[in-house]
């Protein structure tokens, strides 16, 4: 049986100090001492509602939430809170909010750049522009977005870039915060497609956040359902979507968006390629 490349055993997150009347009344215990593990080129997901632990969770795998307790490995080894370079760049998160992941006051090419010339990954400026225009490549946008700021996409397209700044440093985990909840379902499928895609073509193993089973089926090979900081029910998907043991599980399924499947021989190109200027979307 295949070494899980990433191991979570034990982990615990509580906020506050407690103190005062009521002792533990302070606390809030985000996770409360969860186990899972994610195959090399496997989507693993978790899933629950807001408030559940998931995001907490992913925080802490990609080293922005330090743990009460438990331990997290990767690739065989302790995952240290402080983290070197290496076992940072090894692990890259895509936030809910593809905005806050990007600097408003820098060119697209100018972002990149800049992280392939701090993680030393470029011997040259021309190296890292050329890099940086096959990311954009990566993800489905058009080389002239180089000279934009982020302010001129649209949504679905400030998530593509957003997993091109995550790809940018050649990570093995890609762990997926919510990446689609805030798109219309018609530029999720766009931008799930174009995941589902990397994590082939790449072969990315990858976390999977969601409030949306729906989506998870779109996507991912195994599932753990999250409820109040536990883990509630774990399996593979189809096992898990068609045959559900936990009540919670049920309730997340009577709520799930109704998506078609994905095709991977569809084109790419589902969302706008070219620079736009504000959306709501």
């Amino acid at each position: 049986m295949t070494e899980p490349l990433l191991e979570v055993r034990d982990l615990a997150v509580t906020f506050g100090s407690g103190r005062g009347w009521g002792g533990d009344r302070g606390r809030i215990h985000a996770v409360r001492g969860i186990d899972f593990s994610v195959r090399p080129g496997e989507a693993f997901a978790l899933v629950g509602e807001s408030g559940s632990g998931k995001s907490t969770t992913a925080k802490c795998v990609a080293g922005l939430q330090k743990p009460t307790r438990g331990s997290i490995s990767f690739a065989g080894s302790p995952l240290d809170p402080a983290r070197n370079r290496e076992q940072r760049r090894a692990i890259q998160m895509v936030f809910q909010d593809p905005y806050s992941s990007l600097n408003p006051r820098m060119t697209i090419g100018a972002a990149l750049v800049e992280i392939l010339r701090v993680h030393r990954l470029a011997g040259s400026r021309a190296a890292a522009v050329k890099r940086a225009a096959e990311l954009l490549d990566l993800v489905g946008m058009p080389r002239s977005a180089l000279d934009q700021r982020p302010r001129a996409f649209s949504g679905g397209q400030r998530q593509r870039l957003g997993v091109a700044r995550a790809l940018a440093v050649n990570p093995s985990l890609l762990v997926a915060d919510e990446p689609v909840s805030a798109l219309d379902v018609s530029i999720q499928a766009s931008v799930l497609l174009l995941l589902k895609r990397l994590q082939r073509d790449l072969g990315l193993t990858m976390l999977f956040i969601s409030h949306d089973l729906a989506v998870v089926r779109q996507l991912c090979d195994r599932v753990a359902v999250m409820a109040d900081g536990r883990i509630v029910e774990e399996g593979a998907v189809g096992r898990v979507l068609s045959e559900p043991s936990a009540d919670f599980t049920r309730t997340l399924l009577a709520a799930a968006t109704d998506l078609p499947p994905l095709d991977l021989d569809l084109d790419l190109d589902q969302d706008h390629r070219s620079p736009k200027r504000r959306s709501t979307r």
